[in-house]
């Protein structure tokens, strides 16, 4: 027999037919395990990229709001009373009418009014207790109360008692005869009272600007005028006023009291006044 006609396989057919049946039962399984492992290793890839990427978009984002985002700073610890201590009312402020804060302005200068108005500084010269003080001023110092104890409160002013003060002031300049016997003229040439007034009204911005109150102001419209004209009247969020001025009352001291001893002159006296001039 020529190679030319030597048979491919030297099984029988039925060899080969049992055979190729053997190879497909065979193969096939083989088959479903690559094509399960390849979809098993392409899912884990998948996954893992969508959390690389969504995490690179947390970060970016964080980024993005950390450059622009800026934490609310708490209140300082040396407020006092610390504002977690204050009540709070709200209120209808600029109310047109005969009340107490209307006739302190518009009121005719009289003894009464000052008397009023020296009711509403009355605590201006204010006590903190040492441990209080010393624990949340970070080693700033201030004058003491000398009132004989071994750890003596310090002597500090609030500032809505610097300001009430500001404003009585700004009080007088609208009447410079009834107040200082002078006139328009000779008060505006005075310039230790000049000065007093504009360091006045420099406290008073920083105030205005440091407290920043959002509360609305309204418009309406007036028949005889084009222009939108402003209302007074505005719901505010206040201190409890009655509240802080009591609670200011009962931590304060009056200069009539000379708790207050310089320590070259002495005890000084109700105007600041040494009581006795130093040798």
């Amino acid at each position: 027999m020529s190679a030319a006609y030597i048979p491919v396989s030297t099984h029988s057919p039925r060899d080969s037919e049992e055979d190729a049946a053997s190879s497909l039962l065979e193969e096939k399984p083989v088959s479903h395990r690559r094509r399960w492992c390849s979809s098993v290793r392409w899912s884990m890839l998948a996954t893992i990229s969508l959390v690389v990427y969504s995490l690179g978009i947390c970060w970016v984002t964080k980024l993005a709001l950390l450059g622009s985002y800026r934490p609310q700073p708490s209140a300082p610890a040396s407020s006092f009373p610390h504002p977690d201590e204050k009540e709070y009312v709200i209120a209808e402020t600029g109310q047109h009418g005969d009340t107490w804060t209307h006739r302190l302005v518009h009121g005719r200068s009289s003894p009464e009014i000052d008397d009023a108005w020296y009711d509403l500084l009355k605590p201006f010269n204010t006590r903190v207790p040492a441990e209080r003080y010393e624990a949340t001023m970070n080693n700033r110092t201030s004058v003491r109360v000398a009132d004989g104890s071994d750890n003596p409160d310090y002597y500090v002013t609030l500032t809505v008692y610097h300001e009430l003060h500001c404003l009585m002031r700004f009080r007088w300049f609208l009447d410079p005869k009834y107040y200082a016997n002078k006139t328009w003229e000779e008060q505006a040439a005075d310039k230790a009272a000049m000065g007093h007034y504009r360091h006045c009204l420099w406290s008073l911005l920083e105030s205005v600007l440091c407290n920043g109150d959002t509360s609305i102001r309204t418009f309406h419209w007036d028949p005889h005028m084009a222009a939108p004209k402003p209302d007074s009247p505005a719901e505010r969020k206040c201190v409890n006023w009655d509240w802080l001025h009591n609670w200011t009352m009962d931590r304060s001291f009056l200069l009539q009291d000379r708790l207050l001893s310089h320590p070259t002159f002495g005890r000084l006296n109700e105007n600041l006044m040494p009581v006795r001039v130093p040798h």
